[in-house]
């Protein structure tokens, strides 16, 4: 009975051993200990739904991996890679889909040290492309490629200037060939001939015209328009107008 007993109990330290694997349970430890990143889960306010999901350098607040944020149901809504806290590469950022489905995306826009850089495009839901346009160095580009559902490429709308003497010099008028939303007008030179600085000044609106007095009588006056489409897109369009 005592022979019996003692081989049952190795047969059966047999079979735990055989079902344990210690070496992949080392491994998941030293790899964590080579990369020292962690993951932070930030859920939802009064909610245990997780909302971000961060790879951070541990012990820090420096993200290095994969950022991903959920919406609220749980379907992936974005993800972005950091490189030491800087975004560096394509960030995807996608519609709202069923747990059982892959997401779709919406937006793919690629950074260099923390900024866009490359052409950035964004999807109809069903997968065709919707927009394409460019930025540098986290400047946006002039003209917008942008399309219908069907493939059909829509036709950007013109920056119209009109100039009128007056007194001190020329008032400016800019208007758009056709109707659109949030547009916002601004006097100054392109970076390059093509990229939208930051901090340009503003024209005055009235009733989606663009209105400024300038001062010089000679050379020619740049003004660029900013404006949203029916996609919800952000167009660029530029135009001069010599004095």
């Amino acid at each position: 009975m005592k022979l019996w007993i003692h081989c049952l109990s190795a047969a059966l330290l047999f079979l735990l051993a055989c079902n344990s694997d210690p070496k992949k349970e080392v491994s998941e430890n030293k790899g964590e200990e080579s990369t020292g990143l962690e993951i932070i889960k930030r859920p939802y306010r009064n909610s245990d739904q997780i909302e971000y999901e961060i790879s951070v350098v541990k012990g820090t607040a420096i993200k290095h991996g994969i950022q991903k944020r959920y919406y609220l149901h749980g379907s992936l809504y974005s993800a972005i890679p950091y490189i030491a806290g800087k975004k560096q590469g394509v960030a995807y950022t996608y519609y709202q889909a069923a747990l059982d489905r892959e997401p779709q995306v919406w937006k793919e826009q690629p950074y260099e040290e923390d900024e866009l850089n490359g052409t950035c495009k964004r999807y109809h839901r069903d997968g065709t492309l919707q927009a394409e346009y460019e930025y540098k160095n986290g400047l946006r580009a002039v003209g917008l490629k942008e399309y219908t559902e069907s493939g059909k490429e829509i036709e950007e709308p013109k920056l119209l200037l009109t100039k009128h003497r007056v007194a001190t010099g020329y008032l400016i008028e800019a208007r758009l060939s056709e109707d659109y939303d949030n547009v916002d007008y601004f006097i100054g030179e392109l970076t390059e001939g093509k990229y939208l600085p930051q901090k340009m000044k503003g024209l005055q609106t009235r009733n989606d015209v663009g209105e400024i007095i300038v001062s010089q009588t000679s050379g020619s006056v740049t003004i660029t328009a900013e404006y949203s489409t029916r996609y919800q897109n952000r167009g660029v369009v530029s135009n001069s107008i010599n004095l």
